[in-house]
């Protein structure tokens, strides 16, 4: 399935949407909505997709995704245990970019913010000390309404767009595809390959899901991504592994099985011409 147009609730009395939400477990799966969203996890752990990034999230994560980027904060499968006491907490903040008008956006006052708000068309997640500021800034946000509510957002906006402190969750090449007339068809491959990076992928299957032959999808698929399709799903696969053995400390064969390899030799080999250093020097370096 593409990702889904989430329809968000919205409030008359408000323009900026803010969600104090604590429940089992992350439920929206991949998808998108026109409004900016600014989340902060409270409570949680788990991988988090925007775009064609992959990532881990923990408690304190903090991240701004622009506007009709596809993510997925997908908690750990222990939340999804039934017999689980776990549950996860989160500070969501949305509004649509639109609220403070193109002449206010063009003062050179605003010049930061509009920048920033360009930037987040590939997700930005926020790091060090300032991720630190601008979880404040976001509870902040949560004791005010009104005209407040509005003032707090663009002084969380500020502190955002000055930070030096990030990283992006997405490449340059896919916010140039999230605004092109092809979005859609290469979501709908995208969240194949989410699904089943850790089974075996087949091409025909791939290509049948956006209504193409083999021969053509694979050169559809170079065109927009520069790779072959090949090698966008073993970058995929061994991004993941990476996320297996620094930060949920996997052995080097289990990371090989889990991310979708089924040799542990072929893994090894990939994950070195791709790493530049082998599973375990990576694990060494990258381990707590």
């Amino acid at each position: 399935m593409k990702p889904f147009y989430q329809k968000l609730v919205t409030q008359p009395e408000n323009s900026v949407l803010l969600i104090d939400e604590e429940i089992p477990h992350f439920t929206v799966p991949w998808h998108f909505h026109p409004e900016i969203e600014i989340l902060l996890v409270i409570k949680s752990i788990g991988t988090v997709y925007v775009g064609d990034g992959i990532s881990r999230f923990t408690e304190g994560e903090i991240s701004i995704i622009g506007e009709n980027i596809p993510h997925w904060w997908k908690s750990d499968p222990i939340y999804l245990e039934k017999k689980s006491s776990l549950n996860t907490k989160a500070l969501i903040i949305q509004f649509n970019k639109d609220i403070f008008g193109t002449s206010f956006m063009n003062l050179p006052e605003m010049a930061a913010i509009k920048n920033l708000l360009e930037r987040s068309q590939r997700g930005i997640q926020f790091l060090g000390k300032t991720r630190e500021d601008i979880g404040k800034q976001v509870r902040r946000m949560f004791k005010q309404d009104g005209i407040l509510r509005v003032t707090e957002l663009i002084l969380l906006l500020n502190l955002m767009a000055n930070s030096t402190e990030y990283r992006y969750h997405s490449s340059v090449g896919y916010s140039q595809l999230a605004n092109s007339y092809d979005f859609y068809r290469f979501n709908k491959v995208q969240e194949y390959i989410i699904r089943n990076f850790n089974q075996t992928i087949k091409l025909e299957e791939v290509a049948k899901t956006v209504s193409m032959s083999p021969t053509a999808f694979c050169r559809y698929f170079k065109k927009h991504t520069g790779k072959t399709f090949l090698e966008f799903v073993t970058e995929f696969k061994i991004g993941q592994a990476c996320k297996f053995l620094s930060e949920e400390k996997m052995s080097v064969s289990r990371a090989c099985y889990e991310s979708g390899f089924n040799n542990l030799s072929h893994f090894n080999e990939q994950f070195k011409k791709i790493v530049h250093l082998t599973p375990t020097e990576y694990k060494a370096a990258y381990s707590d």
